[in-house]
Parts: structure tokens; C-alpha cells; sequence
């Protein structure tokens, strides 16, 4: 068998040692300067967001790597090239790895990104409604982070988070602030903490009310993450920018919608 791993992770002299004898593939982006002192089989060029895709290109043992990832977030890019190094580690042609990723479709509120085009100039829109707890928010306002700006966020409640719940929304408030993202928009009974420590943040009691402000906002910004616990049903937003910029297309290949 053959030993994946992430090249640069702490716990990589580990899995080389635990491997033993057999063959080790491992896979580092934007660093080749590893913690054990070897040499990254797989080593990726730091990529470049562009148009709603992050544009990836990699050296491999096989050859070049390169493809389009319609995902936010730098996490998405290394989750790709890991699926990419086992692939590669089985012995699968490097065409066939790179044709099955270039036709990767995100799921429906899963970091799924889409490109907006509002008033002639497109706006990058992330799906990330699908669910929230404060480790996912706080991967979904780095990820947001590094879009274009102006940038909202539009965050719903956080569910099964107990008594610390307060605490919880009003830390990611707090957090999209620190991180220099423009505009926060909430919804819901917690989520007003997160609105409480964000300066300048919006909050409203009632869906329609968002959708309409989220709307108005959207061509004052060049980036929206969508984010809140399945409860809250946040892809309702979403649904209404996709909407609003006309029928979707096929988006997680072009990234693209009508314009609104």
C-alpha cells in the first residue's frame, strides 16, 4: 500500500515513521519546506482565486495537475489535491483525475460558489447554508475572508449549541469584524449576539425582510457567504440572489447566473 498525507501537517514525521517500509505520497500547497525535512511528491503552487474558481496548478510524480475548483475556502483546494494524490497513489491516469475534478459539482449549500452578474460585473455568491456550528463559522468567515471585497455575510442561528449559544454568535460577530469583512447580516434570536458585537451590523426578525435587504446589497458588495443551521433555512437567501440575477445555469462549471 501507499501512505497519503499532507506534506507541511505537524503530524507528517508520524505517518512517514508509522509507514514503515512502504511507499509514502504526500502533498503540500504554496510550502515546500516541510516540518520532516523531505521532499513533497505532489507540491501545488499557491492558487489563485479567479472569476469564482480557484485555479490550481500542481507537479506530480505523474505531471502537471491543473483544474478549476468552484469551491471557496483554501481548505476545499487542499481536500482536492488529497483526493487527488490517493487517486494518483492507486495508480489512475493523470487525465482521469484531472477530468474528474474539473467536473466536480458542489452540493447545494456546501461551500457551493456562484458568480452573479449584477449590473455588468459579477459577484461572487457562497452557498454555505446547509448547516452551522462555531467551527464551521469560523471556516466560513476565513473563506470569506479571502474573497473579494466589499464582502457579507448573511448568518442565520446556530442550533444545538445549549447554553453557550449567546457566547457562540456573539464570538463569531466578533470574529467577522477582526477579520476586516464589511457586512454582517443576521437572522434569528441568536444570532442578534453576533449583530451585538459587529459594529454596524444589520439584524431582522423576519426572512422577507433580509431577502429584500440582502438584495438591495448586493450590488454594493463583491462577495455574500450564505451560513446557518439547517433549521433556519438560509438557502432561502440564496434562492432569491439566484433569483433575482435570473434562471441558474449551469454554475458549478462556469460559476455563472443571468444578470440581475
Amino acid at each position: 500500500g501507499t501512505a497519503v498525507f499532507p506534506h507541511d501537517d505537524g503530524f507528517a514525521p508520524m505517518w512517514r515513521a508509522r509507514a514503515g517500509a512502504r511507499a509514502c505520497l504526500s502533498f503540500t500547497i504554496g510550502n515546500h519546506n516541510p516540518a520532516d525535512g523531505g521532499t513533497a511528491a505532489i507540491r501545488a503552487e499557491t492558487p489563485r482565486w479567479h472569476d469564482g474558481v480557484w485555479q490550481v496548478r500542481a507537479d506530480t510524480p505523474a505531471g502537471v495537475l491543473a483544474f478549476a475548483l468552484p469551491m471557496a475556502g483554501l481548505h476545499n483546494v487542499h481536500n482536492a489535491l488529497a483526493a487527488a494524490s490517493c487517486a494518483i497513489a492507486v495508480g489512475a491516469p493523470l487525465a482521469a483525475v484531472i477530468a474528474g475534478l474539473q467536473s466536480f459539482e458542489p452540493v447545494k449549500g456546501r461551500s457551493r460558489t456562484r458568480q452573479l452578474d449584477c449590473d455588468g460585473r459579477a459577484r461572487t455568491l457562497v452557498d454555505d447554508s446547509y448547516n452551522a456550528n462555531p467551527d464551521s463559522i469560523d471556516a466560513a468567515l476565513a473563506m470569506l475572508a479571502m474573497l473579494p471585497g466589499p464582502r457579507l455575510m448573511v448568518l442565520g442561528d446556530m442550533g444545538e449549541v445549549g447554553d453557550e449559544g449567546p457566547q457562540f454568535h456573539a464570538q463569531a460577530g466578533a470574529r467577522a469584524h477582526a477579520l476586516g469583512i464589511e457586512h454582517l447580516f443576521t437572522l434569528g434570536d441568536q444570532s442578534a449576539h453576533a449583530a451585538r458585537s459587529f459594529p454596524g451590523a444589520r439584524h431582522f426578525d423576519a426572512m422577507p425582510e433580509l431577502i429584500a435587504a440582502v438584495t438591495a446589497q448586493l450590488p454594493l458588495v463583491d462577495s455574500v457567504l450564505v451560513k446557518g443551521s439547517r433549521f433556519m433555512r438560509m438557502e432561502r437567501v440564496v434562492d432569491a440572489l439566484e433569483s433575482a440575477a435570473g434562471a441558474p445555469g449551469s454554475g458549478a462549471t462556469t460559476g455563472e447566473t443571468a444578470c440581475c
